[in-house]
């Protein structure tokens, strides 16, 4: 047997061996640009969640600033509005943000019994948000110390009310419908639109503010026991509310008083 009959078959093996091995190598090197993939993708969807992470603590933080601000306006502008229901005078005080939008004539809203409900006409569109809040901000601008236009703001918010019954906002509106019926000492109607807060919108963080306010309008009324009892719920439900300590003075003057 010749010397090439012998070597050929072992370099045919060699070969097809060769031949495997480069063919392993590439599907391991596949594998390793799909791992590699697959790290660049993870590390990218890491870096996107810290840059989220970062967007919402930032504004977590806005808004948590904003509560504080609205916390300091409704304490400011509800101090005043009870000054001027005891015969007090309001000194206006610029605030350096939030300050109500310059309101237009209110439009006068059609007349109903206090505390009726109004739906939606049927087939009528659905509201404009930006509408909605325009409308809104008219009649609280008219509660600023430097308008004091109450009446204006009573039919501002009553028309607010008719025509966005299922507005996010109408528990405020009728907190400060009450307000201002409350500061123009319309007592009845004051008791009437807290009354309707507190019936419709029992979770509204409006709640303690109306409870505080019915007490008020009741001492005023000489129903020292139930005003009382309206102050004390302040106490009992909200002790951490930013009436509490409204409700509290409001209770040691009754007291001292007597």
């Amino acid at each position: 047997m010749s010397l090439c009959a012998v070597l050929m078959p072992h370099g045919a093996a060699v070969y097809g061996a060769d031949e495997a091995l480069e063919q392993r190598l590439q599907r391991l090197e596949r594998r390793v640009g799909h791992i590699t993939e697959l790290m660049l993708e993870v590390q990218a969807l890491k870096r996107t969640n810290r840059e989220l992470q970062g967007q919402v603590e930032e504004q977590q933080y806005a808004l948590e600033r904003m509560r504080k601000k609205q916390r300091e306006l409704y304490l400011d502008l509800d101090e005043r509005l009870g000054r001027l229901q005891q015969g007090g005078t309001a000194t206006p005080v610029a605030t350096p943000e939030a300050q109500p939008v310059e309101p237009q004539p209110a439009v006068q809203a059609p007349e109903r019994a206090p505390g009726q409900l109004v739906s939606n006409a049927p087939g009528s569109p659905p509201a404009d948000p930006a509408q909605e809040q325009a409308d809104y901000d008219t009649a609280y601008g008219w509660l600023h110390p430097s308008k004091r236009r109450y009446k204006d703001a009573i039919a501002g918010f009553k028309a607010f009310l008719i025509k966005y019954p299922q507005s996010d906002l109408a528990d405020n509106a009728l907190y400060w419908l009450g307000e201002s019926y409350y500061v123009t000492q319309d007592n009845k109607s004051a008791l009437a639109s807290f009354d309707r807060l507190l019936k419709e919108f029992p979770d509204s963080d409006k709640v303690p503010g109306a409870l505080l306010k019915k007490g008020y309008i009741l001492d005023a009324m000489g129903k020292r026991d139930a005003a009382r009892k309206m102050l004390q719920q302040v106490l009992d439900k909200y002790p951490s509310s930013s009436v509490a300590r409204m409700a509290k003075a409001r209770l040691k003057h009754m007291r001292t008083s007597r």
